[in-house]
């Protein structure tokens, strides 16, 4: 047999090194998975969409709130990060259950977040800084590149993608609840406008290490009923600091209680009284 003979890709197999070919084997067998799971998800959205409709209720005959059975939300989800271009609105009340857990669409979002293809926003539960899990959690959030804020009270569970859709607890704010899917734009607009105000209120997280000496936040978390603990992990430094910090501002002021510190500090103007505190 001549070198004529041979396949051309079966000559290149003899001259290139074994672990070369192992690893283009792998790439090709990679990208070509990413499609078919691309392709699967678009199909099972297309059948979620024939069916979903019977399930559906309705305003003046339009659709307004749709089921979301529990095998359709991951694939309706990671269709809903692919199309989106400018923002999601997300709204955790548990990072332990829920669709938004399913860990291939938790690398594809912040993989998607991080090349730029959009901005996440999201308001955590201030509790969820209070355990090694949920710090775990935020800070891979964060160096995908999503903006966080924490309040004690998130309003519920939803995420909104661009204009487009709102997935959302089918029962308000029952993280174990099933889900729905909302497209209506009236309803839409009122979950975002509902979302960009908490945020606003929402406090932003300090990055850890990164403690602040700001005595008017120090008062404005304690005004919130935030547990000393809770203070600590939030300004990034020890209980035992929170503590001295508070009776220094005690002993300034001359009280006794924590309450009459928050009105001392008000009427002297370290804080307002007006400030809204449903975070």
């Amino acid at each position: 047999m001549t070198s004529k003979d041979v396949p051309p890709h079966e000559l290149e197999a003899l001259f290139s090194d074994p672990l070369e070919r192992l690893h283009k084997i792998l790439e090709r067998g990679e990208r070509h998975l990413e499609v078919r799971r691309a392709e699967l998800a678009d199909a099972r959205y297309a059948l979620f969409e024939l069916a979903a409709h019977p399930a559906a209720s309705t305003v003046r005959g339009q659709v307004v709130l749709e089921s979301l059975p529990a095998e359709v939300a991951p694939p309706l989800l990671r269709h809903l990060v692919d199309t989106t271009t400018t923002v999601v609105r997300n709204c955790a009340l548990s990072i332990d259950i829920g669709s938004g857990t399913d860990a291939e669409n938790i690398r594809n979002t912040q993989a998607r977040i991080g090349e730029g293809a959009f901005r996440q926003q999201t308001i955590y539960p201030m509790d969820i800084l209070d355990t090694e899990p949920g710090r775990a959690w935020v800070r891979s959030w964060a160096d995908a590149g999503e903006e966080q804020r924490v309040s004690l009270v998130p309003p519920s569970e939803f995420a909104i993608f661009d204009d487009q859709a709102v997935v959302a607890v089918a029962e308000w704010a029952n993280p174990a609840a099933d889900y729905v899917l909302i497209r209506d734009p009236m309803v839409i607009a009122a979950f975002t406008s509902l979302f960009d105000r908490s945020f606003a209120r929402a406090l932003p997280i300090t990055p850890e290490g990164h403690g602040t000496d700001d005595d008017a936040e120090l008062v404005r978390l304690l005004e919130l009923g935030l547990k000393d603990e809770s203070i600590a992990r939030y300004l990034g430094c020890s209980l035992r600091t929170v503590r001295r910090r508070v009776a220094q501002l005690m002993d300034r002021y001359g009280v006794q209680t924590r309450f009459q510190l928050g009105v001392a500090a008000a009427r002297t103007g370290l804080v307002a009284l007006d400030r809204s505190t449903d975070r």
